[in-house]
């Protein structure tokens, strides 16, 4: 099996606020391997973007990675000078951010915000960056590319601009493309179109894609594999089929449980008890302990490692390990 495109090991984002540390991620491994989509999921606030935000290095102003790796086509991102990573992003490695609208500037054309990567990355002049320009709007499903290509975000339609957002993202032609909710806020008709765009953006240009969601359709859908995450943690890890299968962890098994089904439209909807932890107030021993309908008294002690339980199968729960446990 050859390299992997992008290999975290041991990445920990923390944040330094005036009252002390918040552990945002908080030890994740996790590999994206060349032309595959890994989906990365869990609720809000389990670490999902900060990841993502973290291997751009684009963190706010006091979030810090703190120890790990994160290793891009062989380079050690962490240690590379900013002027390195200037060339890298939107280049190497492309973002379709979660809300366009406040991703896109306002105050420039949609032409001009495509085109600036092509003339910072490619060393296009300004003429042949707008030729290239309407050719990635008409590549992205604009059926008048040559008018959208001067308006601005207020102008165009959520769908839209997220169509024009992933214009700007493949314009590099990237290895890696980074998809945080791609498709939140948007109705389903259009959600199908972005999902297929992004499809058809990954045949044509052999594109990696780490898709962050908490909509398991859309991982069902696009995922070759999936990392579930909680509190920081990679809690399990397998090939999609399998995970919807043979879910081994019990946060994973409650996402999937909660997922609406028109064959159990009578039972009332079930939900995870509770909510995800606060950084700053993480429990001790495993993070879903509290939340945990198969939680016994170990598991409020101590954490459980990360094991494998099958080929490419990884959970964090002692209930593989021990092949036990009391409920309660």
């Amino acid at each position: 099996m050859s390299e992997p495109l992008l290999r975290i090991r041991n990445l920990k984002t923390y944040f330094f606020q005036d009252d002390g540390v918040v552990p945002a991620v908080d030890g994740i491994d996790l590999e994206v391997r060349r032309k595959e989509t890994l989906a990365l999921v869990g609720e809000s606030g389990c670490g999902k973007s900060i990841t993502s935000f973290s291997v751009l290095r684009l963190l706010p102003e006091r979030g810090r990675i703190v120890e790990g790796e994160i290793l891009f086509d062989g380079r050690d991102i962490r240690l590379l000078p900013e002027e390195e990573m200037v060339r890298i992003r939107g280049n190497e490695i492309s973002m379709i951010f979660q809300e366009p609208m406040t991703s896109l500037n306002p105050v420039m054309t949609i032409g001009n915000q495509i085109a600036e990567s092509l003339i910072l990355h490619q060393g296009l002049d300004k003429k042949a960056a707008r030729l290239r320009t309407v050719e990635l709007l008409k590549l992205v499903g604009f059926p008048r590319a040559e008018e959208i290509v001067d308006e601005y975000p207020h102008q165009l339609s959520g769908g839209m601009r997220q169509r024009a957002m992933i214009a700007m993202a493949v314009a590099c032609n990237p290895k890696l493309l980074i998809a945080d909710e791609p498709t939140t806020a948007l109705d389903v008709t259009i959600q199908a179109q972005i999902l297929e765009l992004m499809r058809e953006v990954k045949e044509k240009f052999d594109t990696a894609i780490l898709l962050i969601t908490h909509d398991l359709g859309v991982v069902a859908e696009m995922a070759d594999r999936v990392v579930v995450m909680y509190a920081g943690r990679v809690v399990e890890e397998a090939d999609v089929f399998r995970l919807f299968e043979q879910p081994a962890h019990p946060y994973t098994e409650g996402l999937l449980r909660s997922v609406p089904s028109l064959e159990e439209e009578q039972k009332r909807l079930y939900s995870i008890r509770g909510n995800v932890p606060s950084p700053d107030e993480w429990p001790k021993g495993c993070k879903f302990a509290p939340r945990c309908e198969k939680a016994w008294e170990k598991c409020r002690l101590a954490e459980p490692e990360l094991m494998e339980i099958a080929p490419g199968h990884r959970v964090r729960c002692f209930l593989h390990e021990t092949g036990e446990g009391d409920e309660g």
